[in-house]
């Protein structure tokens, strides 16, 4: 019994390892870059790579909401629910290619990495898709360290043909390294999981009724995280049109710092604890989780809101960039807003959890809306700041309607 323990404690160590060494080798690349690149150079790439995190939100109509819990609930023919969910992924896939190929040929600093853009933003999703099936399934150590593979992967080989082989690296060789890591993790996923899939296939069918019921939902859920991608994303955008691309990049920079809180947050807390909170939600130990989410959450974000401002100043100074070293105090509006984002995901998931997907469409409505018109006007007035700003009203607002749409006194952050 003994050993078994240590077993398990040893499994969830490494687990949190991968995950959050995958995490910080993202930010570790990124924020190496913004010192290797010029900014205007940084800039481009950074919308580039926001472009990306978008296009994994929107391919597959973000079904994953509705399949992820259906078959934690459920926990029948899971085989022919995970083959049906892939089946409408393929065909997001394809619709995807045309219209993406559309847009970024008509975009100067997109059109010349098209293809390159394309095929990361599929092998990103599916590998995405991947692992959330491989959590849900319990699979957590593997999940992890195939995410490690990938995420780490590209990094630090970028790191190590700039640092140790003294290359001189361009956007194409981020973009293309990035792509074929991507394409390797899913054929690696494959070889180690193809036994099993031979074994359910004769289970495994197209379920259509499930595909058509699971639609119905999601597509509320892909509205609400349409929205939601609006108050992460569109700040950039709209500093690259009103500013420029330099502008952009400084926003960027310190945009994804701030974002940092967030994806430590999914990673510690989210998805951890959310599942288990999802499959309690029909027993009597569902409060008695739910408090418990409730102070990890507010733990957590406190954590992360320490180490994101405790981090700034040296990488600063190592960065050694004038136009980024004015611009420090973006960062504590940033995280104030990433503040308030984090703790509101205890509303969000409780909606969430409780089949209130209108209830979450409508509150991200109204805050993306909000923050598409407050950051073009405080932006024109107040340049970069305003930017700040408009995100920090945001997620105030968002906070506010999350919270004021569960009443349970329990609840109360």
């Amino acid at each position: 019994m003994q050993a078994l323990k240590g077993k398990i404690s040893i499994d969830k160590l490494s687990s949190l390892f991968f995950r959050m060494a995958a995490m910080a080798s993202k930010f570790v690349i990124f924020t190496f870059l913004s010192k290797y690149f010029d900014t205007e150079t940084y800039g481009i790439y950074s919308l580039q790579a926001t472009t990306i995190t978008i296009a994994i939100f929107i391919l597959g109509f973000d079904f994953y909401n509705f399949a992820i819990r259906d078959i934690l609930i459920e926990k029948k023919e899971t085989a022919s629910k995970v083959f049906t969910a892939f089946v409408l992924y393929g065909a997001t896939y394809i619709l995807f290619s045309g219209i993406g190929y559309a847009i970024f040929e008509r975009i100067d600093y997109f059109a010349s990495y098209t293809w390159l853009l394309l095929a990361i933003g599929i092998t990103e999703h599916f590998n995405q898709e991947l692992y959330r099936l491989l959590l849900a399934l319990k699979k957590v150590w593997i999940a992890n360290c195939l995410l490690f593979i990938r995420v780490a992967g590209w990094s630090l080989y970028i790191l190590f043909k700039i640092l140790i082989l003294i290359e001189t690296i361009t956007i194409s060789d981020v973009l293309m390294t990035w792509m074929i890591f991507n394409v390797g993790t899913i054929i690696f996923t494959g070889i180690i999981f193809g036994k099993t899939i031979l074994e359910h296939g004769s289970k495994i069918g197209f379920n259509s009724a499930w595909l058509k019921k699971g639609l119905k939902i999601s597509m509320v859920f892909y509205a609400a995280t349409i929205f939601l991608k609006i108050i992460e994303y569109s700040n950039r955008y709209i500093v690259e049109a009103v500013l420029d691309e330099a502008a952009a990049g400084i926003f960027s920079f310190y945009s994804n710092f701030s974002m940092v809180m967030g994806i430590y947050v999914s990673t510690i807390v989210v998805s951890y604890e959310l599942p288990a909170l999802i499959e309690s939600s029909t027993n009597h130990t569902f409060l008695e989780k739910l408090q418990r989410y409730k102070k990890l959450l507010m733990l957590h974000s406190v954590i992360a809101a320490g180490i994101v401002l405790a981090c700034i100043y040296p990488i600063l100074l190592w960065q050694d960039k004038t136009e980024f070293m004015v611009y420090w105090p973006l960062l504590v509006l940033l995280t104030l807003g990433m503040f308030l984002i984090n703790i509101s995901l205890l509303y969000h998931s409780y909606l969430y959890i409780k089949h209130k997907e209108k209830k979450l469409l409508e509150i991200v409505m109204i805050s993306g809306i909000f923050n598409v018109l407050a950051t073009f006007i405080l932006c024109y007035f107040y340049g970069l700041y305003g930017a700040a700003i408009a995100f920090l009203l945001t997620a105030i607002v968002l906070y506010a309607l999350r919270r004021n749409a569960v009443k349970r006194k329990e609840l109360v952050l």
